[in-house]
């Protein structure tokens, strides 16, 4: 059975109308992940998070998103955290895409590791505007145990009924 996907797109350069704000989704010792902000525009919704790791769960994700160049390396495995991102009509594992590269470091034995992936949910696909969206993430692998959460999403007029009307 194939799984339905949101893909990976990019957000339009401009506009858009912010509909709902930061909002922590899950926190442990050494794992952060927060809702940054989601941003509503006529043909989608970009969902912007932000995970920051630290300590082993960071150790983990650098070894788990590294490139994996080398055929005969037995542990060349990757990961990233899993989103899935759901309408009234459609649940879906959602692609990231990421405007900027996850930083990673390593100082005075400290390792650290941010991420602030972007994820795009194309409104031609769903008939009535979305009011809001249903959010599960996890990453096994670094810690991030499975955490659901429902984004109620400010009112935007629907301009696609908007402009039908006129």
């Amino acid at each position: 059975m194939r799984v339905r996907r949101w893909p990976e797109n990019p957000a339009p350069a401009c506009g858009g109308t912010g509909v709902h704000g930061r909002r922590l989704l899950a926190t442990d010792t050494s794992l952060t992940l927060e809702l940054a902000r989601v941003v509503a525009y006529d043909s989608g919704l970009a969902v912007h998070l932000t995970l920051t790791a630290a300590a082993g769960s960071a150790h983990r994700a650098q070894h788990q998103t590294r490139p994996l160049t080398d055929p005969r390396d037995t542990s060349a495995r990757w990961s990233y955290l899993d989103i899935w991102l759901g309408t009234t009509c459609h649940l879906a594992l959602a692609d990231p895409y990421c405007a900027r590269p996850a930083i990673q470091a390593s100082v005075a034995g400290m390792c650290t590791y941010h991420t602030e992936p972007q994820y795009w949910i194309g409104t031609d696909i769903v008939d009535a505007p979305v009011r809001s969206l249903t959010l599960t993430a996890e990453w096994r692998q670094i810690g991030l145990k499975p955490t659901i959460a429902t984004l109620t999403l400010d009112h935007v007029a629907d301009r696609r009924t908007r402009r039908a009307h006129r």
